[in-house]
């Protein structure tokens, strides 16, 4: 299945373009000389409009897919996505946690990928972060006086919008969905990976095979210290963990990292 980037429904044109370069070019979540099985089940936490899933159709065609995203205005499109190239994931309006309810989460119009759990959401520091990306780049001598105007808009695309959205245990949808093996965890949550990670019994460990995760180690705040931690609890529970590499965000205390259960 071929996917044409100019048919996938996005909340902003910009963000859809970045999500496909990082998913279908670079392969973030599946680097080059790593697979996944012809049957494989897939769960994609942070789905946001889908790229993820997508991919995985294209190198899986036969794969079962779970995707989960919590906030409406990107699961309308997530929905849109799947439907428009007949993909049969099974899509879970709501997020991942440690605990089954509800919680405030914090809505980026401008940068949807960055939205978050309320009380993960760090405003001014994604916001910095996202100028500074901008700023790095060599088209910015050309801003000049103009970074004021960077300024303005990016308060504006980061106008916080609330909303209250379901949050359930990974453990709860295994069991409900009486799933028995998931060959690929994938899990992009702003600063809640975690909570997702605490949300899986002891019992269900043993079925997750394979881990691609963004992990948020930032000094001074509360997850300073994150990546050695959870790096620390995958080992223990019987996986080889390695980065998966550097994409220039590292020196912003986002890391990627990849985990496969040991043979």
């Amino acid at each position: 299945m071929g996917i044409d980037p100019s048919r996938i429904a996005g909340v902003n044109a910009h963000e859809t373009a970045f999500l496909y370069e990082e998913i279908f070019v670079r392969r973030a979540y599946l680097p080059d000389g790593m697979t996944l099985p012809p049957d494989a089940v897939v769960f994609d936490v942070g789905a946001n409009i889908g790229l993820y899933s997508l991919f995985v159709r294209t190198v899986c065609p036969d794969a079962t897919i779970h995707a989960f995203e919590p906030l409406p205005p990107v699961f309308e499109k997530l929905e849109r996505n799947m439907a428009a190239y007949g993909v049969p994931a099974k899509l879970h309006r709501c997020a991942l946690s440690d605990a089954d309810g509800e919680a405030d989460f914090t809505f980026y119009p401008g940068y949807t990928t960055m939205s978050a759990r309320s009380s993960h959401a760090e405003t001014a520091a994604d916001r910095e972060f996202v100028k500074r990306q901008v700023l790095d780049k060599p088209a910015a001598a050309e801003l000049g006086e103009d970074v004021d105007l960077l300024d303005e808009m990016l308060a504006f695309q980061f106008r916080e919008v609330p909303y209250v959205c379901p949050i359930r245990r990974l453990s709860d949808v295994i069991a409900e969905e009486g799933v028995d093996r998931v060959d690929m965890l994938k899990v992009d949550v702003q600063r809640a990976e975690a909570e997702v990670l605490r949300g899986v019994d002891e019992a269900h460990w043993p079925l997750i095979r394979r881990i691609a995760l963004e992990v948020h180690d930032e000094p001074g705040t509360a997850t300073e210290g994150r990546l050695d931690v959870l790096c620390g609890e995958l080992r223990d529970r019987g996986f080889a963990v390695a980065p998966l590499g550097d994409d220039g965000l590292v020196e912003s205390g986002r890391h990627a990292v990849f985990a496969s259960r040991r043979p």
